[in-house]
């Protein structure tokens, strides 16, 4: 499988010079093999830039899987939308248009979507809302609401405990590869949730946003080193996970953690 990050808060790849990327704060991925976008960034300007510049026209997803409500993760459906002349099935927890606050240095500020489902159905979406675990081809599922089981949320400066936190989940030869788009579950419960709900016997890979910033250091070796427990072949952490979460993650497993960044291609 090949999957491309297009949108993260991060420029690593030397590439983003000549192929003019563009970086900001949020997350995109896309799946090649299943044609699955996983969410859109803050903008849409930054997508649908760098989907050009990789090759990736707005008409070739038939997926998007949107991790859940905040603006950084689905600030794109609306460009990304307009900019398509044919359906495309919307895949989001059933709570996508509940408010959504957080706090910063300034005060709090809502972080819900900018669009409605009218919006959404009017631009020719197909929306599926869920709570389980949803099947969208053979192999591959969007979580719905992980369970909290087998260790903390990471909200992080987040109002609510973001219950419609999905992960995108592939069973691969090798084992789980699991995407997230802030992590806000907590990472052993993506991981464990994703080795029950696909069968796998071990994690492969997981790349997305963690929700590392704002952890307490020992938090943040305590994730890291159950990452490493799991024995995985890739650890890619965007976004969220900071520049120290990231840094925590290339200590505890040298060979293995990868940069993200806008532009980054990773084939399994």
């Amino acid at each position: 499988m090949k999957l491309a990050i297009l949108v993260d808060n991060y420029l690593t790849q030397l590439s983003s010079l000549r192929l003019r990327l563009l970086g900001e704060w949020g997350f995109s991925a896309y799946v090649y093999d299943w044609r699955i976008l996983y969410d859109t960034g803050l903008s849409g300007t930054a997508l649908l830039n760098n989907m050009k510049a990789l090759g990736i026209s707005p008409d070739d997803p038939d997926v998007l899987v949107i991790s859940h409500r905040h603006i950084d993760h689905t600030g794109g459906v609306k460009a990304l939308l307009s900019a398509r002349s044919r359906p495309l099935t919307v895949v989001a927890h059933e709570n996508l248009f509940a408010k959504a606050y957080a706090k910063d240095e300034m005060g709090e500020v809502e972080i819900g979507v900018d669009f409605t489902r009218d919006f959404l159905e009017s631009r020719g979406a197909r929306l599926v809302l869920i709570r389980e675990p949803y099947k969208i081809a053979e192999g591959v599922w969007a979580s719905g609401e992980i369970p909290r089981r087998w260790g903390p949320s990471h909200t992080g400066a987040v109002s609510d405990i973001v219950p419609d936190d999905m992960a995108l989940y592939i069973r691969h030869p090798k084992g789980l590869v699991a995407l997230t788009g802030c992590g806000h579950a907590g990472v052993e419960n993506i991981v464990e949730y994703g080795l029950q709900v696909t069968g796998a016997d071990r994690l492969y890979a997981i790349i997305g946003g963690l929700h590392f910033m704002g952890l307490p250091e020992a938090r943040v070796r305590e994730a890291a080193g159950y990452l490493k427990s799991k024995g995985p072949g890739l650890v890619v952490g965007t976004h969220c996970t900071g520049v120290a979460g990231i840094a925590a993650l290339q200590a505890a497993l040298p060979d293995v953690a990868k940069a993200g960044g806008a532009g980054a291609v990773f084939e399994i």
